[in-house]
């Protein structure tokens, strides 16, 4: 299996939002959350993509441990390891995130050339074929603000997609999008699960959960 979370509970102000909850993700799944607002689910995926920090409980991503279950409750491993961790975990945006002062072709470089993963050359024609396997690569070198809803959200994924995560997290992927835009990204989102990158989804629109995803879990699960 790809990603391991077990028994992670987390509160706030003594109010429990997640409550002793286990899952998995393997490879090609995608696993869809669903539920109403305030209910944890992006609670869970900021926990997964070490952005908060869960109160007890273990998560790793195939060996490599993001906080492991101890007698002071989830214990964080080192920032080295954490690194190690995330370099495993990609995250796309509901906003997108999508650096507005840069060219399509930056953000996509920016982070990959200053983790060294490649020389500008070989990112590049890396970026140049994701988007045209996503169908935009003739919007390279244009800005964010000349994209359409749907085009800002391939891009978001391509560039998530630079750093070849082993776990791909979309929050709301489809909330700005009309239901044609929702379902191309959904038809996107399963290409890339078949190429064996596990994904895990939060959202609202429960249809496009039922027909894009492997695997739903309702928000109700996280409290027990």
């Amino acid at each position: 299996m790809l990603l391991e979370a077990k028994n992670i509970s987390k509160k706030y102000n003594n109010q429990p939002v997640i409550s002793d909850f286990s899952f998995t993700i393997d490879s090609g799944d995608i696993v869809v959350l669903t539920g109403r607002s305030g209910t944890g689910k992006t609670t869970l995926m900021r926990i997964l993509n070490n952005l908060e920090t869960a109160d007890s409980g273990s998560l790793k991503i195939e060996d490599t441990p993001l906080f492991e279950q101890t007698e002071r409750g989830a214990t964080y491993v080192s920032r080295k390891e954490r690194k190690a961790y995330q370099s495993k975990m990609g995250m796309v945006f509901q906003d997108y995130a999508l650096f507005p002062n840069f060219t399509i072709r930056e953000n996509l470089l920016e982070a990959p050339l200053s983790q060294k993963l490649g020389t500008r050359e070989e990112l590049n024609a890396k970026a140049e074929e994701l988007l045209t396997d996503m169908g935009i690569v003739d919007q390279l070198d244009k800005m964010p603000s000349q994209l359409s809803g749907g085009q800002k959200q391939r891009v978001a994924i391509a560039r998530a997609m630079m750093l070849s995560p082993k776990v791909l997290c979309f929050d709301e992927p489809t909330s700005a999008l009309d239901r044609e835009s929702a379902d191309s990204i959904g038809k996107l989102i399963q290409g890339i699960a078949q190429n064996g990158t596990g994904i895990l989804i939060v959202t609202h629109d429960t249809p496009f959960g039922e027909k894009y995803g492997t695997r739903l879990i309702s928000s109700s699960e996280f409290i027990k």
